[in-house]
């Protein structure tokens, strides 16, 4: 008996975990118009007072997010949730996961 083509390959549920295994991330793939809108608005009504409007630190001791490095989304994560000692305030328990998202996809596409 002769197999046919369709014997020898892999089941699709392998072949769509492995498209999924090779898939970037949700936080590392390009932030859509509408989460930099909307991660906007979460900065502006968190960030913005010591951040500045459109990222822009107003003086030299609060971090320009406009420099923040755009590959770098566990740094950016951690330093939301947990802080930066003296100089910034923990977040984790004031915004969701979601928020910090959008306030990712805007720091990665925004101003």
């Amino acid at each position: 008996m002769i197999d046919s083509p369709a014997d020898s390959s892999p089941p699709m549920t392998i072949l769509f975990f492995v498209l999924l295994l090779l898939s970037p991330p949700a936080h590392a793939q390009a932030p859509t118009a509408d989460q930099v809108d909307q991660g906007r608005q979460v900065y502006e009504e968190n960030c913005q007072t010591c951040h500045g409007r459109d990222m822009a630190a107003p003086g030299a001791v609060v971090f320009d997010l406009r420099k923040f490095p755009k590959d770098d989304h566990e740094r950016f994560k951690n330093s939301v949730l947990n802080g930066k000692g003296t100089a910034m305030p923990a977040w984790g328990d004031k915004l969701s996961d979601d928020e910090i998202e959008l306030l990712w996809a805007y720091v990665r596409g925004g101003p």
